[in-house]
């Protein structure tokens, strides 16, 4: 993972609020990027106007913004040019995505509140699925390591080595946590989707790390187990309650005698970005939520498991939820 970009998070809706963009940088970088504005630095906004079709009023205004904050200069002769604090590569469609992001906090958080299923005047197109996968990737990079050490830390076999361990990561998308669970010398299956395993395929850093790939849809269909642990990353959040509580169910039917149970999702009740995950969950889904402790004790219990426990791996608290089953009598 050393060779790996640095993470994206502090570009995302999800930033510990000490770090967060300002949402008028965001939203005039958006607009700057979709535009194709930035694409015609260095340039004037009459010039940068006349090429892209758009106002030269409009472009000043919003290219003046990022010469706010570095991210743009301007010269004597009103020549814009990128700035000494402009996104890296990987970092320009993230900001990109935030920014359009906060237009949909916007447009949506009212409507939601009186219809959970409103749609928004103005959807921007849906972003391109390997995009949005290398996206939440980096968003979630920081995480990676210290989530599979607590699964790892959590999970007690009786017998042999830990390290050995038989994992499903069940809705992997990305695969960096199957990935570093196969780093470690654990046997391990990736689930998601058709479309997603196809990207991951294709992207070929999976199979490369030994991961066995799954293509099923989880609401339905689980890997042939039995595992050692099953590990729910960002996908308990895009249900309500009661299919979580189906999906905790059906699962206990995989793991193996001593398996565990991992879900590591942002709660709603584990501090502000927490909190903030809800009402992203509010804008993106039209049923998930960023569920709190009480409310994945409760599932989890009533699917039979227990030894229930909360694991915040990062000062923003991003929360791991380890369970097993509870023995058959």
């Amino acid at each position: 993972m050393t060779n790996e970009p640095p993470s994206t998070q502090h570009l995302t809706a999800l930033a510990a609020p000490d770090a967060l963009i300002d949402w008028r940088l965001a939203v005039c970088y958006e607009t700057a990027h979709t535009t194709g504005i930035l694409d015609e630095l260095p340039a004037t906004a009459a010039d940068i106007a006349d090429a892209r079709d758009l106002d030269p009023d409009a472009v000043r205004a919003v290219l003046f913004v990022l010469a706010g904050w570095h991210y743009a200069t301007v010269d004597e002769h009103d020549v814009f040019s990128l700035g000494p604090n402009r996104p890296q590569p990987h970092e320009r469609a993230a900001l990109a995505q935030h920014g359009s992001w906060i237009r949909r906090w916007a447009a949506l958080v009212p409507r939601r509140v009186r219809d959970r299923k409103a749609t928004a005047p103005d959807t921007p197109p849906p972003m391109d699925p390997a995009t949005g996968l290398a996206l939440l990737e980096s968003a979630g990079r920081p995480f990676v390591s210290a989530v599979v050490d607590t699964c790892l830390d959590g999970w007690r076999p009786r017998t042999g080595d830990r390290d050995s361990a038989h994992v499903l990561d069940l809705g992997g998308g990305h695969g960096a946590y199957a990935r570093e669970f196969a780093r470690r010398g654990c046997i391990t299956t990736m689930q998601d989707l058709p479309g997603v395993i196809e990207l991951a395929r294709a992207d070929g850093r999976s199979a490369a790390a030994g991961v066995e790939l799954v293509a099923a849809d989880a609401v339905t269909d689980l890997a042939p187990g039995p595992f050692d642990l099953v590990l729910c990353g960002n996908l308990t959040n895009l249900f309500p309650l009661d299919q979580v509580r189906d999906l905790l169910n059906r699962l206990r039917d995989v793991l193996a005698p001593d398996g565990q149970v991992a879900i590591a999702s942002w709660l709603r009740d584990h501090g502000p970005v927490g909190a903030a995950f809800g009402v992203q969950m509010l804008v993106a889904t039209t049923a998930g939520d960023a569920h709190g402790e009480s409310d994945y004790r409760r599932v989890c219990a009533d699917a039979g498991y227990t030894d229930i426990r909360f694991v915040d791996v990062d000062h923003a608290r991003f929360t791991v939820v380890l369970a097993r089953p509870a023995p058959t009598t």
